[in-house]
């Protein structure tokens, strides 16, 4: 059985980010009553999400508004992400936009000096506990006979040809969900399985095509909610 091609392979290594794992059996990196007690007021960040990935604009809202709607129930205040996004749009402009003149390319390191510095202005500008960002990221799924599971879902692969018994790793996406104090220490990292990304034929894996991403909204809610359900 043929695990991964080489090129699926390298392209999932290129693609995803180096995780950080919170604890195995809890997604808090302090005590979870001294989180309640001392963090009350969270800014959320705009979402990012892996290039590959071709992630619409819809989807940021419908994770953002699951992950607010949980959070608001909690008790806690959220301020949302257009907040953060207004301030860096601003910054932007005071640095003359981000595609350098000469090369036409996307200066890199003027995008993060401006996300560094408008953190630090989201902080300045307003009375807050905790800043939280969400990601959409390729992982791997552990794939046994065409049923996946990863990150708190279970999915069965799409399949052309006959049914194998085998074991593999495949690309998927899932939601990850952190929040951080004023010193960038983390205090809770969640994730929540989204799709798997490849299809096998025959005996080998494909990509899927990236047009047919986050077509179930309920799969897409569903991944949002997993990331916040301990809060």
């Amino acid at each position: 059985m043929k695990i991964l091609p080489a090129a699926l392979i390298a392209f999932c290594l290129a693609i995803a980010p180096a995780a950080i794992a919170a604890d195995k059996d809890s997604p808090y990196y302090i005590d979870k009553r001294t989180f309640k007690k001392q963090y009350k007021v969270i800014a959320l960040a705009p979402i990012d999400a892996d290039a590959a990935l071709q992630m619409p604009d819809t989807v940021a809202r419908m994770i953002e508004e699951e992950i607010t709607a949980r959070l608001q129930k909690r008790g806690y205040t959220v301020l949302p992400s257009s907040v953060l996004a207004d301030i860096r749009a601003n910054m932007e402009k005071q640095v003359g936009g981000f595609i350098d003149s000469e090369t036409g390319q996307t200066d890199v390191e003027k995008v993060r000096a401006v996300r560094r510095h408008a953190f630090r202005e989201l902080w300045f500008r307003h009375k807050m506990d905790a800043v939280s960002t969400m990601r959409v990221q390729i992982t791997q799924a552990d794939v046994e006979s065409d049923r996946g599971e990863w990150d708190g879902v279970k999915q069965s692969l799409e399949r052309e040809g006959r049914r194998l018994n085998y074991t593999a790793k495949v690309a998927a996406s899932t939601v990850s969900f952190a929040i951080y104090d004023q010193t960038d220490k983390p205090l809770y990292i969640a994730y929540g399985g989204l799709e798997m990304l490849m299809k096998r034929v025959g005996d080998g894996f494909e990509q899927i095509d990236p047009s047919l991403y986050f077509v179930d909204e309920k799969r897409i809610r569903k991944a949002a909610q997993l990331t916040v359900k301990e809060i």
